[in-house]
């Protein structure tokens, strides 16, 4: 019976179709086991190490940095055009990924000091777009191998990124050749959402971002102490001689003084200037300055290939980007010979081809080039300008082809002011910068803008530059701006005009934004005192609302209110022509009464019937005000309904006030008794403070933190009653100024009553609005 079984040819069938099924599953799981992983893309950018004849000095700066940090960090790169910031960020990143494949990169990072880190990455990415942000974002993915779409907020990005990074030790973005001041900010909320992130994870990986600069963007001091902030220098003369003889070219002393006379030590001219020595192995140095630079380039192209540089130049006057049809539309029709003058421009080292098909002067020759090429250029601007009318040429900035052109009128000067203050109201402060810049480094335009009107025209100029500095949280460039340009520094009543009034204002408001407020409110009462402003409504309503505002600030109220009642009182004797200054002052005013729990002296309908435009300033304010009312009478979701519209708004004008919403919506949720979600925007307000230096916010958001700590018996933030301590402390030193006044007296109010608690003098917890004045 078994044996007759055994031979079932049936059951053999059943046992060959179990075992045909079962191979193939088992061969998959071994190729599973065995499958090759991948792995997170190295970043392979390498340097031209000839070019490091003297960046010892600011390697071991920020290498000795990066190595004895606990905690990730920002750094900031700045440098002209062609002072060699891209070979120092792929230094950075060669260094750290520790790719070294010759004797002279070895020894240059064994003379800095850097030793090989285990577990540690850098990640290079070239910003070639001006959305520079969300480019970036797309190239970490990839780097990463996140298969996810780029395209999402930056909390689910930062979530993305974390998960990849977070069992390194370290980890560097570094992010190289960023074109605007716009982007600066987004990189810096990714990096905080990151660091709390990974800190929230009890992990101990570093995220450290490295932001070069474009060398089109001038120098911006931090107004904190998170980002570091170095400068690349162009080559003094003994290191320009040790990498040109690296460049197998030795000179004569005299031809070495020459030629760091006519280069200032550029690394980029030098390295052009090498390229075409070792063709010609010789060529005479006959020039004696950087403006004469490109006739150097000039004795290898023909007359017809200078003629179409010059027109590349005027292009290029508000972004340096232009494309062979542009040229076609100025030069007559697209036909191939233009085609070769770029191929020939490109060749010689005056223009360099990108990404994108266009072309750009190559950044070390732009200044020098319009410079020499200037009064061409502006001429040039009248054929710009017809095009762009015509709609047959986009031009990126047409205000700043306007700026440059050379007949003036008073109505088109007119016109360039309107529309510069169109951009400052809009938040695009783009154009505006564009032409700062081309004022600082072109003679001859700001010599033609400052005769303009007997110099009226440059100083009304002055204001929006500095305006624009401001927008990007540059307050010492703008007081520099204003401090340089004018004779307001050092203000007298008489000095005060109507046509100087804004420029002179806004450098009051400078020193508020700086935490000076004495100096502030003495400038404003000094302007207050000119005969012009006495006679005019608007400017003495706008200095009364200046002085109320920093009183309001610094906690002494009882001043705040006598200014902002005599500001509405002029006010209200010509409301159409003071109503900005009427809403701030009735806002302000009212946020007094809230925080002594009285009534408020003006209704919000009042309010909303002067307010013209949705989702203007005026607006938007008005909305915060309205819910710090709501929270007070316990409606919080209403309350943080209204906060979370204007953040929204306020995130896409990328406007600077966003942060002390920040602030306000952590003050709802503690009052609310949403604990967890209360820390979370106090520690958001925290980080936007410490970026933008202002030591109010920073004030206020410690001592909310505290608050609900005490509250709930949590260390939510600090890890210590010890700690708690500490923070107190430096709560009462952010209460003081530099001279050791006291600078916030309401602060310190707030400051001595949570010791209280601490020392169990007190409450156990701390039941009154904290207000963010």
């Amino acid at each position: 019976m078994l044996a007759s079984s055994f031979w079932d040819l049936d059951s053999w069938a059943k046992i060959f179709s179990i075992i045909a099924v079962l191979i193939p599953a088992l061969l998959a799981i071994y190729k599973y086991i065995k499958r090759k992983k991948k792995k997170i893309i190295v970043s392979n950018a390498k340097p031209n190490i000839a070019y490091f004849t003297d960046r010892i000095a600011i390697s071991e700066e920020i290498f000795k940095e990066l190595q004895r940090s606990n905690e990730g960090r920002m750094f900031q790169i700045f440098g002209s055009p062609g002072v060699g910031k891209t070979e120092f960020a792929k230094l950075i990143n060669m260094a750290v990924n520790y790719n070294c494949q010759t004797k002279d990169e070895e020894d240059f990072i064994s003379s800095i000091g850097y030793k090989k880190e285990k577990n540690v990455q850098a990640f290079f990415i070239k910003c070639e777009n001006k959305d520079t942000y969300h480019v970036a974002i797309k190239n970490i993915f990839e780097l990463l191998l996140i298969n996810e779409n780029s395209d999402i907020n930056r909390t689910s990005a930062a979530h993305f990124i974390i998960e990849k990074i977070r069992k390194k030790k370290k980890t560097l973005f570094i992010f190289d050749d960023i074109k605007s001041y716009v982007e600066h900010d987004k990189f810096c909320d990714l990096w905080n959402e990151i660091t709390n992130g990974l800190k929230k994870l009890n992990s101990n990986s570093e995220c450290t971002f490295i932001l070069f600069y474009s060398g089109l963007l001038e120098k911006k001091e931090a107004n904190n102490n998170i980002f570091k902030i170095s400068s690349i220098q162009n080559l003094e003369e003994k290191y320009m001689v040790e990498y040109l003889n690296k460049r197998n070219i030795s000179l004569d002393k005299n031809e070495y003084d020459k030629l760091f006379a006519l280069t200032a030590g550029n690394i980029q001219m030098l390295s052009l200037i090498a390229d075409k020595y070792n063709k010609e192995k010789c060529f005479e140095i006959n020039y004696k300055n950087l403006n004469d630079i490109t006739e150097l380039f000039y004795n290898y192209i023909t007359e017809d290939e200078k003629t179409t540089f010059k027109q590349i130049l005027s292009l290029c006057v508000s972004k340096n980007e232009v494309f062979i049809s542009m040229l076609g539309l100025l030069n007559g029709p697209h036909n191939p010979v233009i085609i070769d003058q770029f191929d020939k421009l490109e060749t010689v080292g005056l223009i360099r081809k990108n990404k994108n098909s266009s072309y750009s002067v190559t950044e070390s020759l732009l200044l020098p080039a319009i410079n020499k090429e200037f009064q061409t250029v502006q001429l040039n601007q009248t054929r710009v300008l017809d095009l762009v009318q015509q709609m047959q040429l986009m031009v990126e900035n047409e205000i700043v082809h306007e700026f440059i052109q050379p007949m003036k009128t008073d109505a088109k000067l007119i016109e360039i002011l309107d529309i510069l203050k169109k951009n400052s109201d809009s938040k695009n402060y783009t154009a505006t910068l564009r032409i700062s810049y081309l004022l600082k480094n072109v003679s001859q335009l700001k010599e033609q803008i400052e005769e303009i009107d007997g110099g009226s025209f440059y100083e009304k100029l002055i204001y929006f530059v500095a305006d624009a500095s401001i927008g990007y949280g540059a307050y010492k460039e703008a007081t520099e701006e204003i401090k340089t340009n004018t004779n307001y520094y050092v203000l007298r009543p008489e000095t005060v005009t109507s046509e100087n009034f804004d420029v002179i204002f806004l450098l009051g408001n400078l020193f508020h934004l700086q935490n000076q407020y004495t100096k502030a409110i003495e400038h404003f009462k000094i302007m207050s005192e000119s005969k012009n402003v006495k006679e005019s409504l608007y400017y003495k309503s706008k200095c009364y609302w200046g002085i109320a505002h920093c009183y309001r600030h610094i906690g002494n109220l009882d001043q705040a209110i006598d200014y902002y009642e005599n500001s509405i009182t002029i006010c209200e004797l010509d409301i159409v022509q003071t109503k900005a200054i009427y809403i701030k002052c009735m806002n302000e005013l009212n946020n007094i009464f809230f925080y002594r729990n009285e009534k408020q002296r003006f209704s919000f309908d009042h309010i909303d019937a002067l307010i013209e435009e949705g989702n203007s300033v005026a607006d938007l304010s008005t909305n915060k005000y309205k819910a710090i009312e709501q929270g007070m009478k316990g409606n919080f979701d209403n309350a943080i309904k209204l906060i979370d519209e204007t953040i929204r708004i306020y995130e896409k004008k990328s406007e600077r006030l966003q942060f002390n919403l920040l602030f306000e919506k952590g003050e709802l949720l503690r009052r609310k008794k949403d604990f967890k979600q209360s820390i979370e925007y106090f520690k958001k307000s925290l980080d936007a403070s410490l970026i933008n230096g202002d030591k109010n916010i920073e004030l206020y958001s410690n001592l909310g933190i505290l608050s609900v700590e005490f509250e709930c018996n949590t260390h939510y933030f600090t890890k210590s009653k010890e700690e708690q301590f500490k923070l107190l402390e430096h709560c009462l030193e952010l209460c003081q100024s530099e001279e050791e006044d006291v600078c916030f007296e309401l602060g310190k109010q707030h400051v001595m009553e949570m010791r209280d608690i601490l020392n169990a003098n007190g409450p156990s917890f701390y039941s009154r609005i904290l207000p963010l004045f």
